[in-house]
């Protein structure tokens, strides 16, 4: 992997938010009229709760795209919780990733960087209308927060076993009693209580956007390594608990995640009036960070894939939402891997093993761009 630049895309407070660019490596062929290329927003998974713009990386889904002469960007943003952060901040973040991206203050901080003979490739220009969206797991719902919340609206959405596709599964509000994620027990919540509602002072205060992953030793002989990083198994906690959209909208008090338990035990004549009653306990403003009900017409052109055998992200989540790109009449597609468990891109020989879905992501950012790369030039004449 190259090594990439990383520039600050914003800053919260005293805390930068950063972005890694990793740049064609290969002559560019496809440019627009005036020599601008394309490039993919990348955004990481994590639970929303840790994790960083070098983890989870897609280094196959990188190298191939900058082999294109596509540049690939990978975004840190605001992690739950951490100061008064839910999806709404994060959705902020979304928007100024792109805006930085396609605005002049990328170019400009590569011209400064070329000026002082620093920039450790050859300077390029992106072409606003052709940037695409793509992320996995949690960063697949910042790609549709992108879908949502941008504008124009990328030029293309790529999801990966995204979280997000359908919040009102009982996956995210009920709570688990025996392990569910494939490999793993059940967490202790009193390891993480700083991080369980009501905070600690520091988790209260501190912005938090870049939390990589760290381990410890194993604790003993065939055992796997500890996280060192507390906000490690955030994710997987609030899910045990079924408190995940407690903090994912800041409704603690009372529990949304209670409330949506409450009414899903009882009984509906069909499982839409079940699924209409969740979604009426929803307060409008915090529809927006639901991606089931921002679905449109305006979606950019979006190609999900998803294992059949997820459990950290049931496949049921990409499902639903095909269902409502479908009804918008949005050129969309699903691609559903059997057997494959979540992460399923990162395994060992991933790209022989799934040759035919990574090369699906692969093909279709490359086709989209492309198009959109030809649509500026002709708008340019």
């Amino acid at each position: 992997m190259s090594t990439p630049l990383t520039l600050t895309y914003k800053t919260v407070g005293s805390v930068p938010v950063k972005l890694d660019v990793y740049p064609p490596t290969a002559g560019v062929e496809k440019t627009n009229r005036s020599g601008e290329i394309s490039a993919v927003l990348w955004f990481h998974g994590g639970g929303l709760t840790m994790a960083n713009r070098t983890n989870f990386f897609p280094k196959w889904l990188q190298t191939q795209l900058n082999d294109a002469g596509i540049a690939f960007i990978s975004a840190d943003y605001r992690l739950i919780p951490t100061g008064s952060v839910t999806a709404h901040q994060i959705v902020e973040d979304v928007r100024d990733a792109f805006a930085f991206v396609r605005g002049t203050s990328f170019s400009s901080a590569l011209d400064s960087l070329a000026s002082d003979g620093k920039l450790p490739f050859p300077k390029f220009r992106i072409d606003p209308g052709s940037v695409a969206a793509a992320g996995s797991s949690a960063g697949g719902t910042c790609a549709y927060f992108a879908a949502m919340h941008v504008q124009p609206k990328p030029a293309a959405l790529l999801s990966m076993f995204a979280m997000g596709g359908d919040c009102l599964t009982p996956h995210h509000f009920e709570p688990k009693v025996k392990p569910f994620l494939t490999g793993r027990p059940l967490l202790d919540p009193s390891r993480s209580k700083d991080y369980i509602y009501p905070f600690s002072p520091s988790v209260a205060s501190d912005i938090v956007s870049d939390s990589p992953m760290a381990f410890n030793p194993p604790a003993g002989p065939g055992l796997p390594p500890l996280p060192a990083n507390p906000r490690m198994p955030l994710g997987l906690l609030y899910l045990q608990l079924g408190t995940t959209l407690d903090y994912y909208t800041g409704e603690h008090e009372p529990s949304l995640s209670k409330s949506l338990r409450e009414a899903n035990a009882a009984d509906y004549p069909t499982p839409q009036a079940r699924k209409q009653r969740l979604r009426e306990l929803i307060p409008q403003k915090h529809h927006a960070i639901f991606p089931e009900f921002g679905v449109d017409s305006s979606w950019p052109p979006t190609l999900l894939i998803h294992g059949s055998a997820d459990t950290a992200v049931p496949v049921v989540e990409s499902q639903e939402i095909y269902k409502a790109l479908q009804n918008a009449g949005v050129l969309s597609r699903i691609k559903i891997v059997e057997g494959a468990e979540h992460l399923f891109d990162l395994a060992p020989e991933a790209e022989r093993i799934h040759a035919e879905p990574l090369g699906d992501a692969v093909g279709f950012l490359k086709r989209r761009l492309g198009r959109s790369l030809a649509l500026s030039s002709t708008l340019e004449k």
